[in-house]
């Protein structure tokens, strides 16, 4: 399946990408039982550029819209739930680690530096946050607060950068 858990979509749905270049959306009614379950997803799309989903998708309401939004090394995409379907809502060629949404922003850390900033809903680039590298990190916002580490933990390193920034 890849490096991601299933993420919970509402009404019994989950979402779940894998290494295969694949979302699928599960019906937990479907897999009642202790007998193995194969091909029994309700729908499927490609992750965002077609590539392995390592990161966890991020998954917000507006309205009474259920939305989901990945990203890959490639690219990031946003769907909304359709009954048991994800359509597709918006598409942008910047990929990036998991995710994440607040205040009707969605955050995304491409690992080659900087922080994208999108409309949650729209794909609009807000602004771009100056930012190192780094190897899956993914920003944390609170109280009007964003904060991303730099670097890479794999480099076993006893020291690092701690970006924070302040929502105006």
């Amino acid at each position: 399946l890849g490096s991601t858990s299933p993420v919970l979509l509402g009404g019994g749905l989950v979402a779940q990408g894998g290494k295969d270049a694949i979302i699928r959306v599960l019906d937990w009614s479907r897999m009642a039982g202790t007998t193995p379950h194969q091909d029994n997803e309700s729908s499927q799309v490609a992750t965002p550029s077609g590539d392995r989903l390592f990161t966890e998708p991020a998954v917000f309401r507006s309205g009474a819209a259920t939305w989901l939004i990945a990203a890959d090394n490639g690219a990031t995409t946003a769907w909304t739930l359709q009954g048991q379907q994800l359509a597709q809502q918006w598409h942008v060629t910047s990929g990036g680690t998991s995710p994440v949404v607040a205040d009707g922003l969605a955050f995304v850390y491409n690992p080659s530096g900087g922080l994208n900033v999108y409309e949650a809903t729209t794909g609009k680039l807000v602004t771009t946050l100056s930012c190192g590298g780094g190897h899956w990190n993914s920003p944390i916002i609170v109280d009007g607060r964003i904060a991303l580490p730099e670097g890479n933990a794999n480099s076993h390193q006893t020291s690092g950068v701690l970006d924070i920034w302040r929502v105006p």
